[in-house]
């Protein structure tokens, strides 16, 4: 349970999480996570659910490893847990970082956006938009996956939720802003003092001023011909403009600031993660023969292009898109802050200490899922779904904070994969057995791991 914010009695008071022996000595964790994050957070976890590790920035941080942990921080104990500075230094107050009342309103606004029935009317448009990208492909020719399936969901976002198409060779000021935000998170800047101007630290910066200019930009576009009351805004950056227009809702919330730091949320988060989702699930496949013949067998019964009233029969590629989305979390940890001294799994967490959640952890552990490391869609029959423990699989968190956009994520992967695979076999040539990795804000492929486009 959650402590009182009073220590107690030394004597009395839980021990603090170890330091795993797998890891090394606490003077060298930053030099480790730097060199490989991702298995460093492995070695650290392979023994115990919660452990400390030291990096010279923050000190002391905390990783949490075990289903019931995650419950407690995103549900049943959540107020003890708070958004960290990060947060707000990459998203401002947008919904991401917003905390309290504040994150409330925002999402009580923004949810009619992203109800099942309005994403899933947005199938031909996205559809579309895999299809004019689709277009600019050979046969034989090489692509650079993460860098077009990047560009693809950028081009969904906007064609959807902004109500705007964006040039396919135009709008760079856009497309190079996009991304910029991972740059604070880059394992070489992160486990850094926050005021150490490292080269990525300055990518940052200067992505999230051209981030912010572009925000602007397309607020004062929807700005001079704005809806007439915010019911009548068919697009988020309408209903922002019609909120303010309108004056409904407190003004501070509705200020340029505000308002463009939504924007920013939204383009960030928005593409990013389905453009991860998307890209492993092109690599999956291709790198696992008999999934990809039952993939192929199941879109080539379509009709056409899929619609949204293929969505619920693409049982092949669900599943594809579920196990993807395990093994490859594009939100690998989930970053908190202890709002107070508490207590998880028998150990002390001070107040103000950073906590991650290890969700690529949890969701790889043997006790949850059987043969944890293979690509296995199969596995997602009705069973494994009723006896899995809640928050063994939480690829999109969980509890009252769970991403907002995740069917829409969901439903853009789903028709990615059907649009590309009934024309095209994507082939990886590369003999690596794992698929390269990029770890920043979110687990991503490194950039210019490439693929062979095949024509079916």
């Amino acid at each position: 349970m959650a402590g009182d914010g009073r220590r107690g009695d030394a004597e009395n008071a839980p021990p603090l999480p170890p330091y795993p022996s797998t890891v090394g000595h606490p003077l060298t964790h930053s030099f480790r996570t730097m060199r490989d994050v991702f298995g460093f957070r492995d070695r650290a976890l392979a023994n115990h659910d919660v452990v400390r590790v030291r990096l010279f920035g923050p000190g002391d941080v905390y990783h949490f490893a075990h289903p019931d942990h995650f419950d407690r921080v995103l549900v049943s104990d959540r107020e003890q847990f708070r958004k960290s500075e990060d947060f707000r230094i990459a998203f401002g107050r947008g919904l991401v970082a917003a905390e309290g009342g504040e994150w409330r309103r925002q999402r009580e606004v923004l949810q009619p956006l992203f109800r099942r029935e309005r994403l899933r009317s947005h199938a031909d448009t996205i559809v579309e938009q895999v299809r004019r990208r689709r277009r600019r492909w050979d046969d034989g020719e090489r692509i650079d996956l993460p860098a077009e399936t990047s560009q693809l969901s950028l081009d969904v976002l906007f064609a959807t939720l902004f109500g705007r198409e964006l040039a396919l060779d135009g709008d760079e000021d856009v497309r190079e802003a996009a991304g910029r935000l991972s740059d604070w998170f880059t394992p070489t800047s992160y486990p850094l003092p926050n005021w150490v101007p490292t080269p990525a630290r300055r990518r940052f910066e200067a992505g999230r001023r051209r981030l912010r200019a572009v925000a602007d930009r397309l607020l004062a576009e929807k700005a001079a011909n704005p809806p007439s009351t915010p019911a009548d805004a068919d697009d988020l950056l309408s209903l922002l403009v019609a909120l303010r227009e309108s004056g409904a809702g407190e003004r501070d919330a509705l200020g340029d600031d505000r308002l463009r730091d939504q924007v920013v949320t939204m383009i960030f988060a928005g593409h990013d993660t389905t453009a991860t989702a998307i890209a492993f699930a092109f690599y999956a496949l291709a790198t696992n023969s008999d999934v990809r013949r039952r993939f192929h067998a199941e879109v080539d019964r379509l009709d056409g292009p899929p619609t949204v009233e293929d969505l619920d029969s693409l049982d092949v590629t669900d599943r594809i898109v579920t196990e993807t989305l395990r093994l490859y979390p594009p939100v690998y940890t989930i970053p908190r802050e202890a709002a107070a001294d508490v207590t998880v799994g028998g150990y002390r967490v001070p107040a103000g200490s950073r906590i991650f959640l290890a969700v690529e952890q949890v969701q790889r552990d043997p006790r949850f899922f059987d043969d944890p490391e293979t690509f296995r869609p199969g596995r997602w029959t009705d069973g494994l779904r009723r006896d899995l423990p809640d928050f063994a699989y939480a690829p999109f968190g969980g509890g009252p904070r769970r991403c907002i956009g995740r069917e829409l994520a969901r439903i853009e992967a789903k028709l990615a994969l059907a649009t590309v695979g009934r024309e095209y076999e994507l082939r990886r040539e590369s003999t690596d057995a794992d698929p390269p990795l990029a770890p920043e804000m979110t687990l991503g492929m490194e950039s210019g791991t490439t693929f062979r486009v095949v024509e079916r």
